[in-house]
């Protein structure tokens, strides 16, 4: 499922925040309650990076089940080439959904 970093902004109450979450929605504002659209958006649905040794590259994917947190399965390599090719496979199911 994806999962997603958005970054909104308020102007009128003069605020910026992020969150994290399912879908690219809608928030609220955190200060008078008006409902904001996103400016800006990452997609963490499949996350490339060191994993916790320093020695391996894991492939972070948010699970099916991710609604209110990302759930992330991680498959570790040896090798980043593995890694990005075994990514793009799951971004490429991913987009297709």
């Amino acid at each position: 499922m994806a999962w997603f970093l958005k970054s909104y902004r308020h102007e009128e109450c003069d605020i910026e925040w992020t969150d994290e979450w399912s879908c690219a929605c809608n928030d609220r504002c955190p200060v008078c309650d008006a409902e904001i659209e996103p400016y800006d958006y990452i997609d963490l649905s499949v996350i490339v990076e060191v994993d916790e040794t320093g020695k391996r590259w894991a492939v972070l994917v948010s699970g099916p089940d991710a609604e209110d947190s990302p759930n992330y399965v991680q498959t570790c390599f040896d090798q980043k080439q593995d890694a990005d090719s075994f990514a793009a496979q799951k971004i490429e199911r991913l987009d297709s959904v």
